[in-house]
């Protein structure tokens, strides 16, 4: 056996298990960090493609549903943990309770993953069973244009450090900008990275991580990294969906 390799997976285990133990009132215990800023709660069915993406059975990360057995992600959120720690959850509101769980047979990180190229694939152990409340989203392959409203969900924290809620969260805040702004106002040139404006006050946070950006019932982005505090203005740290079509098909398909 491979100590250091054993001890280096078992240690960020541990760390993505830690960073999820704290209770709405500090008190230790699994629980997620951090949710949608200023977002409302979601109606039942709303969001049929959104999951909770699990460790140990207790939400880390955002994850859309693609495919009836597989689930998009952001690539930090499952990099070097094994599959046998890893669930998805399905089909309800609550972060805590209810909808479908379904364990994980293979993590697919993208080849290239390298703090860029922030997306993976979680094939689960035996498909979800569709219906109103759970449904896969397809996947842009094409970019949304300048100055459309985004719908982004999940669950987490309204603010750095405040308590957490157990519903699901949605907010239609953010706008879609061209890469050409978004070179000129934060210096990102990556044409894998989805450009959108976050206002003062909303977005993601950490913990929603993975989840959704969808235009017109379309997945456009996933959620990858919050380049300032959580509630400041920012233009990046989205993923691209369709940047990455035909490597999640050839996944999914292949």
């Amino acid at each position: 056996m491979d100590y250091r390799s054993f001890f280096a997976k078992f240690f960020i285990v541990f760390c993505l298990v830690a960073k999820t133990t704290q209770n709405d009132d500090g008190s230790a215990e699994h629980k997620p960090s951090l949710r949608i800023l200023n977002g409302q709660v979601a109606a039942p069915g709303q969001f049929p493609y959104q999951v909770s993406v699990r460790l140990n059975w207790e939400h880390i990360c955002g994850g859309v549903l693609v495919s009836p057995n597989f689930v998009l992600t952001a690539a930090h959120c499952v990099y070097n943990i094994s599959q046998t720690f890893l669930s998805v959850q399905a089909g309800t509101l609550s972060r805590t309770a209810g909808g479908q769980s379904r364990p994980v047979c293979h993590v697919i990180v993208y080849p290239q993953y390298d703090f860029d190229n922030d997306i993976a694939l979680l094939q689960l152990e035996t498909p979800f069973d569709l219906s109103y409340y759970i449904q896969p989203i397809r996947v842009a392959d094409w970019d949304a244009p300048p100055g459309e409203s985004v719908i982004i969900s999940g669950w987490g924290r309204i603010s750095e450090g405040s308590p957490l809620s157990t519903k699901l969260l949605y907010s239609r805040a953010l706008t879609t900008e061209s890469n050409d702004y978004c070179v000129g106002a934060d210096g990102l040139a990556n044409p894998a990275i989805l450009c959108l404006t976050t206002p003062q006050g909303n977005g993601f946070c950490g913990g929603d991580d993975g989840g959704p950006v969808v235009y017109r019932n379309v997945l456009i982005g996933i959620a990858s990294y919050n380049a300032k505090a959580c509630g400041t203005i920012s233009y990046g740290g989205f993923t691209k969906a369709s940047y990455y079509k035909y490597w999640i098909q050839g996944v999914i398909y292949g």
